[in-house]
């Protein structure tokens, strides 16, 4: 009993550290040349103070926006399992955002300043560097491991998510373009971290996995 503790303790330590080590919005800038893509003030809903001369609005964007993507249709072990499918990424925009595909489009380009096409081509290039980044990260890939990664790395997507974008509303999931999902500090993570337990947990018939 006591070996079998060690070992089960053992694996619960090593699947938090292994998913943490991993900053998917960070990662994916820096392959870009962005040396540390801002987050969201959650009291102006802004690029923080400190970095308003960041001049890159479609990556701030189009990186947060294609993860909580992911992220929500990831709550469906099944439709998670398809992610990572060389027929996904033909088709990943439509399967994600669904009918608010266009309209997803349209406000990312509203808030960069930019053409729709532009932001598609920037959105097909983030998913293909998440896919790639994905694969050499997991040891195993299946429905269940893609989504516990994105159940990991939710809290940091939305602090980087711009609200003008309206992810929440498109996506169906109002709770997403919540401020308290920006704010940090000892109270705020921990209920960042009973917000991923609950993430982890619920199926495609709850609401996140909707």
């Amino acid at each position: 009993m006591v070996i079998a503790a060690f070992w089960y303790g053992f694996a619960i330590n090593t699947y938090k550290y292994y998913f943490m080590a991993l900053n998917l919005i960070q990662t994916l800038a820096q392959r870009d040349g962005i040396p540390s893509l801002p987050k969201i003030d959650p009291n102006t809903q802004e690029i923080v103070a400190a970095a308003e001369v960041y001049a890159d609005k479609l990556s701030q964007a189009a990186i947060p926006a294609t993860l909580i993507g992911l992220y929500k249709y990831s709550r469906d072990e099944q439709k998670a399992d398809n992610i990572l499918g060389n027929s996904f990424s033909n088709r990943w925009r439509e399967e994600v955002f669904g009918a608010g595909s266009e309209e997803m489009t349209a406000k990312i380009a509203d808030y960069a300043g930019v053409t729709n096409d532009e932001v598609k081509k920037r959105l097909d290039h983030v998913f293909a560097g998440a896919t790639q980044v994905i694969r050499e990260h997991l040891n195993e890939i299946t429905g269940i491991s893609v989504k516990n990664l994105f159940t990991e790395q939710r809290t940091n997507i939305l602090s980087h998510l711009p609200a003008a974008i309206g992810a929440g509303e498109m996506l169906d999931d109002n709770s997403l373009d919540d401020r308290t999902n920006k704010m940090q500090g000892p109270v705020s993570n921990l209920m960042h971290k009973i917000e991923k337990a609950f993430a982890g947990t619920e199926g495609p018939e709850g609401k996140e996995g909707m």
